[in-house]
């Protein structure tokens, strides 16, 4: 697991190879909340990939999910702190969205998260 701040870090120095790598690749992530425990799936296509989704989790500090931005406007930007970034699977970059987005679907299931965690959906 990566500590979110850490991905505020790493997304100003030059890790050339390891952004290469993120963003040849789909997949799908975990947010664990370290603090509650909660956790957040989310699946990454198209693009650049798990690196582009990345990238808009350090600009949002939510990545647009509802439920993170509910909990940072409760508890501020400083609340990050209990993030861990995880990835639970890749495929390939040109993997079909809706394929995807099942593997994502499959997680929560698994994970439990649209009753015990942050996936509204």
């Amino acid at each position: 697991m990566t500590a979110f701040y850490s991905l505020q870090e790493s997304s100003s120095k030059d890790l050339s190879d390891w952004k290469s790598a993120l963003q040849a690749v789909a997949g799908v992530y975990v947010i664990t909340d370290t603090h509650t425990g909660k956790l957040y799936v989310g699946s990454a296509y198209g693009g650049e990939g798990i690196r582009g989704r990345r990238r808009s989790y350090v600009e949002t500090c939510h990545g647009g999910n509802k439920e993170l931005r509910a909990l940072l406007d409760r508890e501020g930007r400083g609340y990050t702190k209990y993030f861990k970034y995880s990835i639970l699977q890749i495929t390939d970059i040109k993997t079909d969205a809706e394929v995807v987005i099942g593997y994502e679907s499959r997680w929560k299931d698994w994970l439990g998260t649209r009753l015990n965690g942050y996936n509204s959906n």
